[in-house]
């Protein structure tokens, strides 16, 4: 687990307005000065301490949650390579639901996700499915879990091939 920091809060008030296409200058016209384009300009620097008041009064400009903006750094997507799913072991769990150790809507949700990964790539007489970092990200979020939730779902459920499988 990483704790934040003051970069990565930084940054991620960056990345915010540059998402929604927004100049400082902009920001602070929008906001009618409650959210002055030099002081925001500071605190994407990370010059400037970002108390929580301020920070509340920026994640509802930019309707976002609070925590987003004081959340752990997002994953970088070098740490989420090598993700080689069994379609064996998939085939059997969806024989035999009974040894799935989490919910079932998961495992439908899973076993959808990768039909479409499958049928996308016109991959019909594979073994085993390697994921890309997007695959990996869009399937957390289409389960409302994290991007390591679902690797640990996964490899619960002996859906992950690994060098020492």
């Amino acid at each position: 687990m990483t704790t934040p920091t003051i970069d990565s809060i930084s940054h991620r008030l960056r990345a915010i307005r540059l998402s929604k296409a927004l100049s400082l200058r902009d920001v602070q016209i929008a906001s009618s000065g409650r959210i002055p384009a030099v002081v925001l300009g500071s605190y994407e620097r990370g010059d400037r301490s970002l108390s929580v008041k301020k920070a509340i009064v920026i994640a509802e400009f930019y309707e976002v949650p609070l925590a987003y903006l004081l959340a752990e750094p997002i994953i970088s997507q070098h740490n989420l390579g090598g993700v080689v799913i069994d379609l064996r072991r998939m085939r059997l769990l969806a024989l035999d639901r009974v040894s799935i150790v989490n919910e079932d809507l998961p495992f439908r949700i899973l076993s959808t996700f990768i039909s479409g990964i499958v049928a996308k790539r016109d991959d019909w007489n594979g073994e085993v499915l390697s994921l890309r970092t997007s695959d990996i990200e869009s399937l957390a979020l289409a389960m409302g879990s994290s991007c390591q939730a679902l690797i640990q779902m996964l490899n619960t459920n002996k859906l992950l091939i690994t060098s020492d499988s």
